[in-house]
């Protein structure tokens, strides 16, 4: 074949136009072209649009063939159609089933459509247990940033049963690290990087692009209101705390109410009004940093705050930003406030208790050893409330005990009792898998809908050199994986170092459906 014609040919499958007049039974030919684009918006390539002009108005559907095939029904019903194609296979000459339906009948065609290989510098997955019949429905949504010697590449995917990636946004144009991504209620997908706010359709499509007030810096994580608003981890500009008598710059240290509609801050909460910013026993980073908050949940009750401080515990504000409650080892807590003048936060701290509503001893409480059925949260990360009204986190486990000694990450689960202040542990999953599922940072626990199941991410793990992630579906009742997966990193551009963008990272995983 010459180069002419081969190049001809790559290009009738890149951009296909089909024109074919079919015939049925007591029916006149119906007539119809569907044209092509394969990654219309250029930065989520294992999409298309299909551009369907028709004779007489109709419906269409699409069928992605293959071991894990993707399909979605459109409700529109015109001769003019834009039908989006998401989850394609990389590198393939994809089969895709066209179904049209009209008045009196449909008609059905395979088109083809070609995709290039995802990036080189993408993790390589490997399942190693799946047993579909057991596990939420949906695909695997990871959201991925790769190391870009000192800074992120952000390329959140989804992957299929198969370890093979079915979609990605490609979101390197951002040149900074931009997450966590997630799905709103209204099917858009958002990110967010220090002052910005991203928001794309599935095909890459942008739909809006938010500047917030440079005063706050957003940082790892934001959580979707039922009103549609954003609560939204940040630092505040030239802000200080009192450590060891010497006035410091914090950061991370509070959180805000953002009206996406008006792009307006709303309200803010300064977590260092109800906390000890002195107390540095689990504070690894520097004296600014002094709580880390890295994740939110929102209790639809009584629309209070649960806020993971990865340095200090999880705590509990109220909406009208007072203090309900600590969940943290009870050592060394002091007065709140930057200046350490507030109010003493031990009454605060909760009381761990057994099966039997009776508190451990004081090592317990103190953090200074772990129970055979309780711990404290050590490094948390993720925080969710389940539907019986407990949390659900990720237990990253760092300087448990207050000692530097890798030794397990897992899911756990906590019941609290607000009115006497106490906590209990109700379940857990991956302290049995001990230094093999151990993550010092990032990482995340979902709980499943449908199968009640829990989705737990050891996001970076490091046996030697090897670091990888383990996506794990849990079994609540048994406690046995139903679906294990794992994503070796490949860092081809940093210097596999803890360093910041020296290191790939996948922040969070989730069960997600794969559909426009």
């Amino acid at each position: 074949m010459s180069k002419r014609l081969h190049a001809f040919f790559m290009y009738a499958l890149r951009c296909t136009v089909i024109l074919l007049f079919i015939s049925s039974c007591n029916k006149p030919d119906f007539e119809y072209s569907i044209i092509t684009r394969t990654n219309p918006y250029q930065i989520s390539p294992l999409t298309a649009m299909l551009q369907i002009k028709t004779e007489k108005p109709c419906r269409a559907s699409i069928k992605i063939l293959g071991k894990s095939p993707v399909e979605q029904s459109f409700p529109a019903f015109s001769d003019s159609l834009n039908i989006p194609v998401v989850g394609l296979y990389p590198d393939t000459i994809n089969d895709v089933v066209v179904t049209l339906k009209y008045d009196g009948g449909e008609i059905a065609e395979t088109i083809k459509i070609k995709t290039d290989p995802v990036p080189d510098d993408f993790p390589t997955i490997e399942i190693n247990l799946l047993d579909r019949q057991k596990m939420e429905p949906g695909f695997h949504g990871c959201d991925m940033h790769l190391a870009k010697h000192g800074q992120f590449n952000s390329v959140p995917f989804i992957f299929d049963d198969h370890g093979t990636v079915r979609w990605y946004l490609n979101l390197r144009f951002i040149e900074e690290m931009a997450g966590p991504f997630k799905r709103l209620q209204d099917g858009a997908i958002l990110v967010a990087n220090r002052h910005m706010i991203y928001e794309f359709d599935m095909l890459g499509q942008p739909l809006k692009k938010t500047p917030i007030d440079d005063n706050y810096g957003m940082h790892h994580d934001n959580i979707e209101l039922p009103n549609g608003n954003l609560l939204i981890c940040v630092g505040k500009r030239n802000e200080y705390i009192t450590v060891d008598g010497e006035e410091i710059i914090s950061d991370s240290d509070f959180i805000i109410l953002f009206d996406r509609e008006s792009s307006t801050i709303l309200k803010e909460w300064d977590l260092a009004r109800h906390l000890d910013v002195d107390r540095k026993d689990i504070n690894h980073l520097r004296p600014g940093d002094w709580i880390h908050i890295n994740g939110l949940a929102f209790d639809e009750k009584d629309s209070s705050i649960i806020v993971s401080g990865k340095n200090q515990g999880v705590i509990k504000i109220s909406w009208d930003d007072e203090l309900q409650w600590i969940m943290s080892p009870k050592r060394n807590w002091g007065k709140s406030g930057r200046d350490g003048n507030g109010a003493d936060t031990r009454p605060y701290l909760l009381t761990a208790v057994n099966t039997e509503r009776k508190p451990y001893p004081l090592e317990v409480q103190d953090g200074a050893v772990s129970a055979e059925d309780f711990d404290f949260p050590w490094g948390q990360h993720a925080p969710k409330l389940l539907p019986n009204g407990n949390l659900l986190l990720f237990d990253n486990g760092s300087v448990r005990n207050f000692k530097y000694d890798p030794n397990y990450s897992r899911a756990v689960e906590y019941q609290v009792s607000e009115k006497d202040k106490t906590v209990q542990q109700i379940w857990q999953y991956g302290k049995e898998r001990g230094k093999d599922f151990f993550s010092m940072i990032i990482s995340d626990a979902d709980y499943l809908p449908n199968t009640k199941n829990i989705l737990v991410t050891s996001a970076h793990i490091q046996p030697g050199n090897k670091y990888s992630a383990k996506i794990v579906e849990v079994n609540y009742t048994t406690g046995n994986p139903v679906f294990e997966a794992t994503l070796y990193y490949k860092t081809l551009n940093g210097n596999k170092t803890f360093a910041w963008g020296q290191m790939d990272i996948l922040y969070r995983s989730e069960r997600m459906e794969l559909k426009y």
